[in-house]
């Protein structure tokens, strides 16, 4: 328990994350646009005004379902987690600003317009008292909120947390809860027709004999068919993973499986491996209300979502490797914690923080891996003609997952309120 009250301390002094390379902030609060499309500083919007707790009337003139409405910046929040939050794109709410794209800085009570898809409930700034035994880390995962924006918020850092010692910390109450309220459809049976594909040779030099194309499902979304040919082994687990991930998890938002291999395997550029029908692409999932992208940024990611369908795939004790850009790796390992995991339980599973002392560990840094996580699966004990890259490792056990509502018997409208601030 000490490791996982601890664990987010390892966030502090890694150097610049994603988050940095953005913008700084400061304070305040989300106001009214008013019908007159102007909030009284000349600059009119056209349509009708949101306010502040998302019960804004119909958009008049861009399409039903959307309402201009007027952001004033809360503390340490960035572009890209504002267009998040409201369903937009960065970019659009950069030139409805007009803003300086690659040097927008976000300052205190900042007033954005934006054209929002959705208009969750704002931020909410709270005083949270210190209790015995409490640590920054443990307070974070408490309140569900970034190390460095606890910190950010209550700077100069008091030289010791003391019972009493009042923190101010601001929490989303509109941050959508996606995955862990109850569980999904039972794991189907796997389809007919797995059998006889065999993976020869290394992920970067091989081949594939007797190839199968991944089936249509309904716990996936595909993408090119030509580039979705398998060895059994890895289809199998895959398909397993990802029904235990869907049943688990109660996850219902969209999952992309991009390239595999192709039908015989070998070469598939740009790919430098994919040769042997053994590595997956899977899109990493999107916080729900969002524009559908293929390349999404860290803000876009639904990374609740994205740690469980890990965690499934880790169960399968079949995956290889999984490929995901280093300073991603804090976000999943954040997320991990924020869904009750431990942190000695994560050593094994996600290199950060420690990449250059964690080699063994299965999520590992590669570049070019942001917007989508790269899977490579073992060879089958029926592929004597596979080379796998690295020795099978010991058995990975990651503790049971949270208990969710029909476990703990939340009735069904208890759920369905703790969905409501999913997007629409």
């Amino acid at each position: 328990m000490l490791a996982a009250l601890t664990a987010l301390s390892l966030l502090a002094g890694q150097g610049a994350s994603e988050e940095a390379q953005e913008e700084t902030v400061v304070q305040v609060d989300r106001e009214r646009v008013d019908a007159s499309g102007s909030d009284g500083d000349g600059d009119g919007i056209d349509g009708e005004g949101a306010d502040a707790s998302g019960t804004g009337e119909e958009e008049k003139s861009s399409g039903a379902g959307r309402v201009w409405i007027r952001h004033v910046v809360t503390p340490r929040e960035r572009l890209s987690q504002i267009a998040a939050r409201y369903g937009v794109k960065r970019d659009d709410l950069v030139e409805w600003n007009k803003l300086d794209s690659k040097r927008a800085k976000l300052r205190t009570g900042t007033r954005l317009r934006v054209l929002a898809r959705k208009t969750p409930p704002p931020r909410q700034e709270i005083t949270y008292v210190v209790e015995d035994g409490d640590t920054w880390s443990s307070i974070a995962i408490k309140h569900r909120v970034d190390y460095h924006d606890l910190l950010g918020v209550n700077w100069p850092r008091p030289k010791s947390l003391e019972p009493g010692l009042e923190l101010t910390v601001w929490i989303d109450p509109g941050r959508p809860q996606t995955v862990n309220l109850r569980n999904g459809p039972s794991p189907p049976a796997l389809p007919e027709g797995l059998d006889g594909a065999l993976s020869r040779g290394k992920p970067a030099r091989g081949r594939l004999t007797n190839g199968i194309q991944l089936p249509e499902s309904d716990l996936y979304d595909r993408g090119h068919e030509r580039w979705l040919w398998g060895s059994s082994h890895t289809l199998r687990n895959l398909l397993q993973g990802l029904g235990e991930f869907r049943y688990s998890s109660g996850y219902e938002g969209s999952i992309v499986i991009g390239s595999i291999s192709r039908r015989r395997g070998g070469r598939f550029p740009p790919h430098r491996s994919h040769q042997s029908g053994r590595d997956v692409d899977i899109r990493l999932p999107l916080l729900p209300g969002l524009p559908t992208t293929v390349a999404p940024n860290a803000d876009e990611i639904d990374w609740a979502a994205s740690w469980e369908l890990v965690r499934a795939l880790v169960e399968t004790q079949e995956v290889e490797v999984i490929f995901l850009e280093g300073p991603l790796q804090r976000r999943l390992y954040q997320a991990a914690l924020w869904e009750g995991v431990i942190a000695e339980d994560l050593k094994p599973i996600i290199a950060w923080p420690n990449r250059q002392g964690n080699e063994k560990a299965l999520v590992r840094h590669s570049r070019g891996h942001d917007g989508h996580i790269h899977v490579r699966f073992r060879c089958g004990p029926e592929e004597p003609r596979c080379r796998p890259r690295r020795r099978r490792m010991e058995p990975v056990h990651i503790g049971e997952p949270p208990q969710v509502p029909e476990r703990a018997g939340v009735a069904p409208a208890e759920v369905a309120a703790l969905r409501s601030a999913d997007a629409g």
